[in-house]
């Protein structure tokens, strides 16, 4: 028959037979039709008014009423042929379609053949041309009909259930087969990753542990570097200060040995002079013995010219005498001067040497004071700066005691933390047993159903 409802014709035999449809009941649905064409249409539209009573079935119909109401009129037409060929069948699957795409449930179509069979008795029974009789038999055909319709359009809306039914359990085993597959591979990543956690979590609590363990001995060296910073800090404070006052001792001595540079250049010149004038004495002592000499002559001479003179020269011969004794005097006096100034020149040439040897070595120690000076002075800045250093690595080194206190806080903080995973990585294996466990159920169940 091309449809479902009516799979073979033993089938609809077996519908027709157990109504008590045969033949004759064609016969009278064929007969009784043109009386009832005339009226259907009325009484089709008395029914989708009834139906427009009730709000959600008068939404369902929406704007389609005159079509409903000629797919009715067309089907009623097909009913009481009494032919039940697949024109029928074709209308009331279609129908029956409808009624489930527009969510009609069978409790109101029953409500509705109820109405229209009501309509259908109502006119059947005013109809004055038609005996008793034979108005009984029409009715009790009509109602076997009208059952029969209702009958296959009830089968249609469970057959279309059924197959959405089928339909949507096959989708649902799909979905559950794959929520399975699903559910077990997102378990199976689960219980891995839980295992991987809980290999974290030992490895962060040891790894935090030893760090804590790390970082208080860190601090404890860390604030034992700062204590022998602040000590070095007051040490290079001491040594600059020492610096400073080396460098002001070392400067009045640079002072005073250029001073003794000064007076010793002043001192040779003076000794300079001295020899200068020593030799001039010398010379003056060398005119003197000179004179002396000569004097000497004139005396000798003095004295043979007064013995030629006798008598006369006597006085003369006296003077003579006394001047070449003065001469002879002079003589000695001129040869010990001598000796004395040439010891003096000898003396003053060794203390002229000597003063050079001085000032050299005066000058040399000059120098080397002055070396020295310079050499203070660039301890003092290099001392000023190992002390400026000492006491910024003192605050680096305080720095890094609150940096590693905060350190071993949080390293603390983390042991604390890695506990707590710990602690749910453990909560998390139980309610990932108590998941799989819950899923295994539903899965069993919605297989089951």
């Amino acid at each position: 028959m091309g449809n479902d409802i009516m799979e073979t014709e033993s089938a609809l035999r077996e519908r027709l037979a157990f109504l008590n449809i045969g033949q004759a009941e064609r016969d009278q649905l064929h007969a009784m039709w043109p009386l009832i064409e005339t009226a259907l249409p009325a009484i089709i539209h008395r029914f989708y008014d009834h139906v427009g009573k009730v709000p959600h079935l008068k939404a369902m119909m929406g704007n389609k009423q005159e079509r409903l109401v000629g797919l009715q009129a067309g089907h009623w037409g097909h009913l009481f042929s009494g032919a039940f060929d697949d024109a029928y069948f074709a209308s009331i699957r279609r129908i029956g379609l409808i009624h489930h795409k527009i969510g009609l449930e069978p409790r109101w179509y029953i409500g509705g053949y109820a109405f229209v069979l009501n309509e259908l008795v109502r006119h059947i029974t005013s109809l004055r041309r038609i005996g008793r009789r034979t108005g009984n038999q029409w009715l009790t055909t009509m109602n076997k009909a009208v059952m029969l319709d209702m009958d296959i359009a009830i089968s249609v809306y469970e057959e279309v259930l059924i197959e959405e039914r089928q339909r949507r359990g096959a989708v649902l085993a799909d979905a559950i087969s794959a929520f399975s597959v699903a559910v077990e591979e997102s378990l199976s990543v689960s219980r891995q990753a839980n295992l991987d956690l809980s290999a974290s979590a030992e490895t962060l609590d040891g790894t935090t542990g030893s760090a804590s363990a790390l970082a208080t001995q860190v601090v404890a060296a860390a604030e034992q570097t700062a204590s022998n910073m602040q000590a070095g800090a007051a040490a290079a404070e001491e040594l600059a200060a020492s610096v400073r006052e080396i460098a002001e001792h070392t400067g009045r001595s640079a002072k005073i040995v250029s001073s003794a540079v000064i007076g010793t250049k002043t001192t040779r010149q003076s000794v300079s002079g001295l020899a200068g004038h020593a030799r001039q004495i010398g010379d003056v002592v060398d005119l003197i013995n000179q004179i002396a000499s000569q004097t000497n002559l004139l005396a000798l001479n003095a004295t043979i010219e007064a013995a030629r003179a006798g008598e006369a020269g006597k006085g003369f011969a006296v003077v003579a005498q006394e001047v070449k004794a003065l001469a002879g005097q002079t003589a000695r006096a001129t040869t010990e001067i001598v000796s004395l100034v040439t010891a003096i020149q000898a003396a003053t040439q060794e203390t002229e040497a000597s003063i050079g040897d001085i000032s050299r070595i005066i000058e040399e120690v000059s120098e080397t004071a002055t070396a020295i000076s310079a050499a203070v002075e660039e301890q003092n800045a290099a001392t000023a700066d190992i002390a400026n250093n000492v006491h910024q690595t003192a605050d680096n080194a305080r720095s890094v005691v609150e940096s590693m206190e905060i350190l071993n806080s949080s390293t603390t903080d983390a042991a604390s933390v890695a506990h707590r995973v710990k602690m749910a990585k453990d909560t998390l294996d139980r309610e990932l047993g108590r998941l799989q466990g819950d899923i295994s159920k539903f899965l069993e169940t919605a297989q089951a159903a």
